[in-house]
């Protein structure tokens, strides 16, 4: 009887919902996410991973002044919760606030120094300053620790990608697509990032007196930037940039096809 009663009250917890919420957040689902972080947190409205979890999924949808107020509130009731300190750094990053990210994570780096999201979080700020050497490092050391994590691969293969190291990136990329259980938004960033270095791996790559010898490799790298591109709309993941890639891909099939005609 015991025991029923422990399943009955996990199965409406606070905590259950919140599970829910991240299993949704990770299929990209951020209606359904919603849902169950607000199903969380009308039975413990103090309850740090559903403040969070609901967080994250604003901004993911871009809506961040309620990204800010739900990571706020996460902090106020959870002073050391590395993951609503992450939030606070998120959405200043996201607001152009670099040095006030920078502060956040600082802050999380104290409670949790070895913590992977703080460490994933300071490399995507360094990416964004410009520091790739350093978001590398980071990344690598991440790596390592978890080698069947697709989302650090993600970030190693930007990181390279950045600093045109564009057939490790690839390399990085196909590790990343092999790794199971990724969540769909890490896979489809990993096929629209594949797309990205394949179209600049191929730049400037064709010799107009050697056509025939070298624009046929030039044309698969960019067939397989156009296929990468559609397996990532194929997921419905939403993502910003990727009618961006895709214009990039048309521009340089056209000058393909303008210089090496077939």
């Amino acid at each position: 009887m015991m025991a029923w009663l422990l399943v009955l009250f996990w199965g409406c917890s606070a905590d259950h919902y919140a599970d829910k919420g991240q299993a949704a957040m990770d299929e990209h689902q951020l209606s359904e996410a919603e849902g169950h972080y607000r199903a969380a947190l009308s039975r413990d409205a103090r309850h740090p991973g559903a403040l969070a979890g609901l967080g994250w999924v604003y901004l993911l949808a871009g809506e961040q002044d309620a990204a800010q107020s739900s990571f706020k509130l996460c902090v106020d009731v959870s002073p050391s919760s590395v993951d609503c300190l992450r939030g606070r750094a998120s959405v200043a990053s996201a607001q152009g606030n670099p040095r006030d990210a920078r502060q956040w994570l600082e802050k999380a780096l104290v409670i949790a120094p070895h913590d992977a999201g703080v460490q994933s979080s300071l490399a995507l700020l360094d990416l964004a300053g410009g520091n790739f050497a350093g978001a590398l490092q980071r990344y690598e050391r991440l790596v390592g620790r978890f080698p069947d994590s697709a989302e650090y691969r993600l970030g190693m293969a930007e990181a390279l990608l950045r600093r045109k190291d564009y057939q490790r990136a690839l390399k990085v990329i196909d590790e990343g697509l092999s790794a199971k259980d990724s969540p769909l938004r890490t896979r489809a960033m990993l096929l629209q990032t594949q797309a990205r270095t394949l179209i600049s791996a191929s730049g400037k790559r064709v010799d107009v007196l050697r056509c025939a010898e070298t624009a046929p490799a030039v044309r698969e790298w960019l067939n397989a930037a156009e296929q990468a591109i559609e397996l990532a709309e194929a997921t419905g993941v939403e993502l910003p940039d990727l009618p961006t890639v895709r214009r990039r891909l048309k521009r340089q099939q056209i000058r393909i096809a303008d210089v090496c005609p077939k």
